[in-house]
């Protein structure tokens, strides 16, 4: 993947059972992006939500950033209520507003592997 200056390329880990690789979205959610990035490496418990959605929680704090309610399949948020990093496994309408941040670009089936209690990595692809 291409690192640019409104996108950044991550790798994503489910620790034994694969890597994903993905990006974070500058134009999306600036300032939270910009955090998250100045934090990777972030790991966390995977916590899966019906089939719709896995996410892990950080101790990032961060607020609502050009929050929406609709996603699509691979698409990555942010939830400021718990800081948690969310990976959506269908396309769905969710309750509570997200921070857009990027994209699962390849691999989703490993996140869709996941169960809860797997460890989750974000790392930056150097």
């Amino acid at each position: 993947m291409q690192i640019s200056a409104t996108r950044r390329s991550i790798k994503i880990e489910v620790i034994g059972k694969g890597l994903c690789e993905g990006e974070f979205h500058r134009h999306k959610a600036p300032l939270t992006v910009g955090l998250l990035l100045r934090s990777l490496p972030l790991s966390g418990r995977a916590v899966k939500y019906r089939d719709e959605f896995v996410y892990f929680t950080t101790n990032i704090i961060a607020g609502l950033e050009k929050p929406s309610q609709i996603f699509k399949r691979g698409d990555i948020a942010f939830i400021p209520l718990n800081g948690s990093v969310c990976f959506f496994l269908k396309d769905c309408q969710v309750s509570q507003r997200m921070t857009p941040l990027g994209r699962v670009a390849s691999s989703l089936e490993v996140l869709e592997s996941s169960s809860a209690g797997d460890v989750i990595t974000i790392s930056a692809v150097p």
